[in-house]
């Protein structure tokens, strides 16, 4: 009775550490498809917006036969720059997901080998153990530009 006991520790240590694992990285995988999704509906609206003043500026000059200058058209050609900030940032979101969801997989894969031989728990657990050290490590850093009003970009 004391050694089925002892055989289900490690088995109950990676479910509690597996649930742990799968919760935090659904919410974190959710906070950034919900940034993503900020992002793509800022960025929408900025080329609406700055290809409606481009036509507009380009119909006025045709209208009036004037030459285009380039400071009436920079300020428009500057959010147009930045607003191309914005691929950048949802792939490197899109990124984390993806490396995020991997992780998951992983992790599955471990319960599910735990599943099938019930006495590899310390080594299933081992495995849950190193893919969060991993999952750490490679996504430690966060995106801290949370819109595209902020941030530099270098064109050359």
């Amino acid at each position: 009775m004391n050694s089925s006991r002892v055989e289900s520790a490690p088995s109950d240590q990676f479910l509690q550490g597996f649930c742990e694992l799968v919760q935090a990285q659904l919410e974190a995988a959710s906070a950034d498809l919900t940034q993503t999704d900020n992002l793509l509906d800022e960025a929408i609206e900025q080329l609406n917006t700055c290809f409606n003043a481009l036509g507009e500026g380009l119909q006025q000059h045709e209208e009036a036969r004037m030459p285009v200058d380039g400071p009436s058209l920079r300020p428009h050609v500057h959010l147009a720059i930045t607003s191309l900030q914005f691929h950048d940032l949802t792939r490197q979101l899109l990124q984390r997901v993806k490396l995020r969801l991997q992780g998951l997989q992983i992790a599955a894969a471990a319960g599910l080998s735990l599943e099938a031989a019930p006495q590899n728990g310390a080594q299933a657990l081992q495995v849950l153990e190193t893919q969060q050290s991993q999952l750490e490590s490679t996504l430690q850093g966060e995106l801290h530009q949370q819109d595209l009003s902020c941030g530099d970009i270098e064109l050359f």
